[in-house]
């Protein structure tokens, strides 16, 4: 997922980052059985029989998980303010628009008690809009551009909600 969205050199070490005792993980998914997408699929397509049905009704399901998206965010106590950083905000191309990203964000905010407690910042690239709109969405809001953050040439804005 991480691969469709972001610039090879944006990929991040996902297991290293949710590995460090500062950073969080939140995803959003679907569980499902395999029984579950297959009569889905079926019933998608009119083509189920009645011998088919049955036999399924007798196998052993095995777990489907659908990720839709994860945010990866890190609490970092300073010696003025406890901050929480995004560090990372994903979903997946086929699931937006859908208000995951408002969600995730939301529920961080939230859990970190931004702004009563702490403040919340990120870095995201100037180009990418849809990401901008959607934080500003959030509350937050540019706070300073930082020259050449991803590479010479692609700088990133410093979005801040306190």
């Amino acid at each position: 997922m991480e691969r469709k969205t972001f610039p090879k050199n944006e990929i991040m070490a996902i297991k290293e980052e949710i590995a460090k005792k500062t950073n969080t993980l939140l995803i959003t998914y679907n569980l499902s059985t395999e029984n579950e997408k297959q009569n889905f699929e079926n019933n998608k397509s009119n083509k189920r029989n009645k011998e088919s049905s049955e036999r399924k009704k007798n196998d052993v399901s095995k777990k489907v998980i659908k990720i839709f998206g994860y945010l990866i965010y890190s609490h970092i106590s300073l010696s003025t303010s406890p901050v929480t950083r995004i560090l990372k905000l994903c979903i997946h191309p086929s699931s937006r628009r859908n208000g995951l990203g408002s969600m995730l964000l939301e529920y961080t905010i939230k859990k970190t008690g931004v702004p009563q407690k702490s403040r919340a910042d990120l870095y995201v690239d100037t180009e990418r809009l849809n990401a901008i709109n959607l934080y500003h969405k959030v509350g937050f809001k540019i706070k300073d551009q930082v020259k050449d953050y991803y590479e010479i040439g692609r700088d990133a804005w410093l979005m801040e909600l306190s």
